[in-house]
């Protein structure tokens, strides 16, 4: 289980995530991704607040910060629930309690990373009112930004899909399917808004 996660050395945990050991796995990389993103979104707020204070933009920076703290949070969770599973699969079969525990267990291990989209979507906003306090010379920041964050939501999804599958409630499952594909509708519509954005300013001119 990785610990101490504002403080973890990347190195350490490169070498944490390379390894045999169940965590940290795709889930944390997923959130990892998006706290990436924000963190990228915010030194181009930086960049510009240095140049010119604005209270929209600390406001901006305020919320974007949020969210890199909330993807560091979400890394531990998913770590947390993943570990919940895979003591539900321990107990054994005979036990009457088995299968309720292992049930609640996915639920929670499908509502992390369903989570952590959400959050990514929110990047994604983040970075569209971001785009025009950006200076030609780091709007491809903002780019990069965006794409590790939809990276981020696509990845978040495909753990949530994997928990879904061996959910056997059809109403909980068709709930989580439900919000992850709006979910998924939605950082497609946000992404191509803000690539759009940039691509547009960074077109040659008279292309």
């Amino acid at each position: 289980m990785t610990s101490n996660w504002p403080d973890l050395p990347i190195g350490n945990y490169l070498a944490a995530l390379a390894s045999s050991s169940p965590t940290p796995g795709g889930g944390s990389a997923a959130s990892l991704s998006g706290a990436l993103a924000a963190a990228l979104g915010r030194m181009v707020i930086a960049v510009a607040q240095e140049k010119e204070p604005a209270a929209d933009r600390a406001s901006l920076d305020a919320r974007l910060h949020e969210l890199q703290d909330g993807f560091l949070a979400l890394a531990e969770d998913d770590e947390l629930a993943f570990a919940e599973v895979m003591e539900a699969l321990r107990v054994p079969r005979d036990d009457a309690g088995r299968a309720k525990r292992l049930q609640a267990a996915l639920e929670r291990a499908a509502g992390v990373p369903l989570r952590a989209a959400e959050a990514g979507v929110r990047v994604l906003h983040s970075l569209a009112e971001a785009e025009p306090h950006a200076s030609r010379s780091i709007l491809s920041d903002i780019g990069v930004a965006a794409h590790l964050a939809l990276a981020a939501i696509q990845s978040s999804l495909l753990n949530v899909a994997v928990n879904v599958r061996s959910i056997q409630d059809p109403t909980v499952a068709a709930c989580l399917q439900g919000q992850a594909e709006e979910l998924r509708r939605a950082a497609q519509a946000a992404h191509a808004d803000v690539v759009g954005r940039v691509d547009t300013r960074l077109a040659p001119k008279g292309a």
